[in-house]
């Protein structure tokens, strides 16, 4: 038992190690390195006095002092000068190391602090990505170059579990959001348009009107994927909900365009989405009534960072709207 004890008792606490060595280290002052440097970048105390604006004594004792507690000597004094020693001219570059690391640490906090640096979680629905997300993106990036992204394609429903739970920064989705605790800007709003493959027959159209749509099967967002855009894609046929032909539900806007595209029905969607060009589809306007959709841009009340801030502002800053009707 007694041999069993003597072990244990030579185990050594890697806490209480490195507390010692940390013990046995010189307490060296960033201030002390600072005229340590000015000494030898001046090779004049009364220089390096001036440089650093306290009278020579206390900067010639702050030396004596930084050399007592390296227990080495850095500086050879002489009458009329000052040189450096072997150790002088070694401690010369980790000095500077030390002041230039601390000063970058200090600026990037102040720039973390600021949202100038720092790193931004965005999720985005399926449309956004061709039409508003190059351009924030790109203006915001001039403004603030140091902030890093990471983008993620989401659904409605998905970016907001994801902003209840923490996991994104930022959404940029289909309004209008009902939770208390997230908060909205709006990007634009926008109409709806009538998507089709072009070998429809209703292609050669410039626009529809509802009764030729209502003839038509139709393929629609699954009320699962975001009740209230399902709602807002048929907004304009809400009096004649139960004589649509509802002949596909889908979970995400990709699926829907690959079905429209496959000749299996067409859909309404979001005017913006006339941007996303492909041999197989043609958007038409809709005569009349035009039920409307809002791109916003959504954030946790409480999560509210200066980086985020900052973008928030950058999205108030940009008028998407005309720009939209531009590009259509």
């Amino acid at each position: 038992m007694a041999k069993t004890e003597d072990n244990l008792s030579s185990i050594v606490d890697p806490a209480s190690k490195r507390a010692e060595l940390s013990g046995n280290l010189p307490r060296i002052e960033l201030r002390q390195l600072r005229y340590f440097l000015a000494v030898a970048e001046e090779l004049n105390f009364t220089r390096a006095a001036e440089r650093m604006g306290i009278a020579q004594p206390p900067l010639s004792q702050q030396i004596l002092n930084l050399e007592q507690q390296l227990k080495v000597k850095l500086l050879i004094r002489g009458n009329r000068q000052v040189s450096l020693t072997p150790e002088g001219e070694a401690f010369i570059l980790h000095a500077r190391r030390i002041i230039n690391n601390t000063q970058m640490a200090a600026e990037q906090l102040v720039a973390i602090r600021d949202g100038e640096e720092g790193s931004l979680e965005i999720g985005a629905v399926f449309s956004s990505l061709y039409t508003i997300i190059p351009t924030l993106l790109e203006t915001f990036v001039e403004r603030y170059p140091k902030v890093k992204f990471h983008l993620q394609e989401l659904t409605v429903g998905q970016q907001l579990s994801a902003l209840r739970e923490d996991r994104i920064d930022v959404g940029i989705l289909r309004g209008p959001v009902a939770y208390e605790e997230i908060e909205t800007a709006t990007i634009f709003e926008e109409p709806f348009v009538t998507v089709m493959s072009r070998k429809h027959s209703l292609a050669k159209e410039n626009a529809l009107d509802i009764q030729q749509i209502m003839r038509e099967p139709l393929i629609s967002l699954a009320a699962t994927s975001s009740l209230n855009y399902r709602r807002q894609m048929f907004g304009a046929l809400s009096n004649h909900m139960a004589d649509l032909r509802i002949a596909h539900e889908v979970s995400d806007t990709h699926t829907l365009l690959g079905l429209v595209a496959a000749g299996m029905g067409i859909s309404l969607v979001p005017a913006s989405f006339s941007s996303i060009f492909t041999d197989q589809l043609v958007y038409r306007p809709l005569i009349g009534s035009t039920p409307k959709t809002t791109l916003q841009l959504a954030w946790r009340r409480e999560s509210l960072t200066h980086t985020l801030g900052h973008l928030v502002s950058v999205v108030k800053s940009i008028d998407f709207g005309s720009r939209e009707g531009r590009d259509r």
